[in-house]
């Protein structure tokens, strides 16, 4: 990528989008096409996800007395549970992702998913009495979530949005919700850093494309963890709606203008 510009605004976008539940996939790939920009690469991929991996894993690590029981005797959401949470996205990813890169990455199958996982969290804030905390999870239920998890592979789902509506209808409050999705984030972007750091197959670079790349985890880094901290401490106060109507209109404005 050789527009500094282009991956500032990238960065900003992929920070920013990841843990809301509209979709970083979604907002990555219709944003170059808006503006007729080229791909940005895979070394940004790995930049802006390296970005938003250091993010998170500040977050668990600076908040993990909230993840743990008070006896130390087992834990909430402890390393166990993310395997188990993770692994059914794991697998999935392995074994489809040259079928879902080929065949969905489309404006049309966005277009759908984007405005299909808004309904049922609309419908679900506005009639469910949401009860359960994250000090009440349990290997089931993290493996129930891990299930949702992975029909997020799919662009244009959103791997938030998937996981809030997986603890949603298991009866868990929206902040323990968003707070699950954080957590389970950490396998997913770890994994795929991997195997785009693979897929580059050792591409080197000079000091002005090292620096542009720093930039670029810098900014993701940095609005990723605005996003986490803020996230969670309004949540109470915005609900998701707000997020799922905005999935919404832009899944029609997709349908209009892009096919």
């Amino acid at each position: 990528m050789s527009d500094f510009f282009q991956l500032v605004v990238l960065s900003f976008l992929q920070g920013i989008t990841e843990f809301l539940p509209i979709s970083s996939s979604a907002h990555l790939i219709i944003i170059p096409k808006i503006f007729n920009w080229g791909s940005q690469g895979l070394l940004f991929d790995v930049s802006v996800h390296f970005g938003s991996l250091i993010a998170v894993t500040y977050y668990y690590f600076k908040n993990i007395s909230s993840f743990k029981n008070i006896d130390n005797s087992g834990g909430y959401i402890d390393f166990k549970k993310i395997i188990i949470g993770s692994l059914p996205v794991l697998m999935i990813g392995f074994f489809f992702h040259d079928f879902i890169d080929h065949n969905l990455r489309t404006v049309e199958i966005i277009a759908i998913t984007t405005i299909l996982f808004a309904v049922p969290i609309i419908f679900l804030e506005l009639t469910k009495n949401f009860k359960k905390n994250i000090s009440e999870i349990n290997n089931y239920d993290i493996f129930i979530i891990g299930l949702f998890q992975a029909l997020a592979l799919a662009p244009g789902t959103s791997r938030s949005a998937v996981i809030i509506l997986a603890a949603l209808l298991l009866g868990y409050n929206k902040k323990s919700a968003i707070i699950i999705s954080i957590v389970l984030s950490f396998p997913v972007i770890l994994l795929a850093m991997i195997y785009e750091v693979y897929a580059a197959n050792g591409i080197f670079l000079n000091l002005l494309e090292f620096s542009y790349y720093l930039c670029a985890i810098f900014i993701s880094f940095l609005t990723s963890y605005l996003v986490i901290k803020y996230f969670i401490l309004y949540i109470n106060r915005i609900g998701f709606i707000p997020y799922m109507i905005y999935r919404i209109l832009l899944g029609i404005i997709l349908l209009i203008f892009f096919i």
